[in-house]
């Protein structure tokens, strides 16, 4: 790709620059933190969780990582720490390679120019569905999909030789590495091919057909993947829908996307996206109205937007599984940042100096501290969460130890017993927003036996649930306790599943 290879001194001072920015804001994460996955991984080991976890779900690259962890019997805070990293690595340079692109459309025209493409560029990427991807030791394979999707919409909208192939081709190993953010690459195809084509419908639509039977083949092909690996492995996928759900799993994105687009998954303060958008909308259709002879400002803008939010729902067509996580919905985290683009590329809101000029700066300053704020809130109150889970284990561990001495018998099993329609008790108290940072390990069904062996060093089996074991449950405890010791059994109740 020759934008990879004009490289000049200019980038690599403003990745230092980026990436030191981002150590900063990411230090809470990289001083050490432990996802409900994580202690999913220690407890059932690197081996098993590259295959039954990884593999499994047709990520193949994150897999060969996880073995060759497993392999040189790398500790897992060091495994977290480097996968974060090279995330974060990975991820400035996905800032570079987008401002790198839309330099191509329109050349700053000052260093304050510059200096605002450069952080439009960064909230883009690192936006605040993304910082969710940052959460997970597969962040590194996340942050190589994006960047692959980037690339390979501007091959797409570049229209090089035979860039059908080469942008089926990174689409294909993007989608490998993590299906979740293939909203990306329909998001950024369509802001490359309407800042290059401007107002050429029938090339825009031809590079948006592109995009999309290039995502079709490399999903069919992913899908395939995944099918082949059940099989040779004897695997039962868990995450992938039947074809016959689609329509159905249709119908509840409509449903339920109000409820997204104001709640953001709690990865955001409430409303405040629909309030960004209901702004800038006003800004550019104002801008359009001043500004006749720039034909079809606001209806690109439009496209843009309602594009941007059916990408970060594409996924779920296919599957509702993980339907109100931020991971899944990169695109719509991005799509304040993407609409930015197009008002840097198409107008002049930041270069003149007038009311609305004025407005356009205000809105994008706001936007970028409370980003910076809400990101640091989210991993701040993922730390505590940390603290927190240690302390209750700790709780749990004494009892145990007390039960043990007490009645003379040895707890060697661990049994989750599933709590509906509590959900709210699946989080730790205190915590302002309830997602996957903010999950109590303790009581979600993935991890609560992995946290249990993390910090007591019990190495207790975990015993499927079963209707003699509830009997068992129900004959010799009340159910007001969280956690109960019944003869060599450790109870624990789970909300999460």
């Amino acid at each position: 790709m020759k934008l990879l290879k004009k490289i000049e001194k200019k980038d690599v001072i403003v990745f230092l620059i980026t990436f030191i920015i981002t150590i900063i804001i990411f230090i809470p994460f990289l001083k050490g933190h432990y996802a409900t996955d994580t202690y999913n991984i220690v407890n059932i080991g690197y081996h098993d969780y590259a295959i039954n976890w990884s593999l499994k779900d047709g990520r193949v690259f994150m897999a060969v990582i996880g073995l060759l962890a497993g392999k040189i019997n790398m500790s897992i805070e060091m495994y977290v720490f480097i996968t974060l990293f090279l995330a974060l690595i990975i991820s400035n340079s996905s800032v570079i390679l987008l401002y790198k692109i839309i330099k191509k459309y329109k050349q700053p025209k000052n260093l304050i120019n510059e200096v605002i493409l450069i952080i439009i560029s960064y909230i883009t990427i690192f936006n605040f569905m993304y910082l969710e991807n940052m959460y997970f030791v597969e962040s590194i394979v996340m942050s190589i999909s994006v960047f692959l999707f980037i690339i390979a919409a501007n091959i797409i909208v570049e229209k090089q030789k035979d860039y059908f192939q080469k942008s089926l081709l990174l689409a294909i190993i993007a989608i490998i590495c993590y299906q979740g953010t293939i909203g990306m690459f329909f998001t950024f195809t369509f802001l490359f091919t309407i800042l290059k084509n401007k107002n050429n419908v029938k090339k825009i639509l031809g590079d948006f057909c592109d995009c999309f039977f290039i995502a079709i083949i490399s999903v069919v092909i992913n899908i395939l993947i995944v099918s082949l690996v059940g099989k040779i492995l004897n695997l039962k996928q868990t995450r992938l829908g039947k074809i016959s759900n689609i329509f159905y799993n249709i119908r509840q994105i409509i449903i339920k996307l109000p409820n997204i687009m104001r709640y953001t998954c709690n990865l955001f303060p409430k409303d405040a996206l629909l309030l960004f958008l209901s702004v800038l909308t006003i800004i550019v259709g104002i801008y359009q109205l001043k500004n006749m002879e720039k034909k079809n400002i606001f209806y690109k803008y439009m496209a843009i937007l309602i594009i941007t939010i059916g990408s970060s729902c594409v996924i779920y067509i296919m599957t509702l599984t993980s339907f109100y996580t931020g991971r899944l919905r990169n695109s719509l985290g991005a799509l304040v940042g993407i609409l930015f683009l197009f008002i840097y590329s198409e107008t002049d809101l930041f270069e003149k100096y007038n009311f609305l000029n004025f407005m356009t700066y205000c809105t994008f300053i706001i936007f970028v501290v409370l980003n910076i704020i809400n990101n640091e809130s989210l991993m701040l109150q993922h730390k505590v969460v940390n603290k927190l889970e240690m302390e209750e284990i700790k709780e749990l561990d004494d009892y145990i130890s007390k039960y043990e001495e007490e009645n003379n018998i040895k707890v060697k099993k661990i049994v989750r017993i599933p709590v509906f329609n509590e959900k709210e008790k699946g989080f730790c108290p205190g915590v302002k927003n309830k997602t996957s940072f903010t999950h109590n390990a303790l009581k979600t069904s993935w991890a609560s036996d992995g946290i249990i062996n993390f910090y007591t060093n019990r190495n207790m089996e975990t015993i499927k649930i079963t209707e003699e074991e509830i009997k068992k449950y129900k004959e010799k405890s009340d159910g007001q306790e969280e956690y109960e010791c019944i003869d060599d059994i450790l109870y624990v109740k789970i909300y999460s599943f």
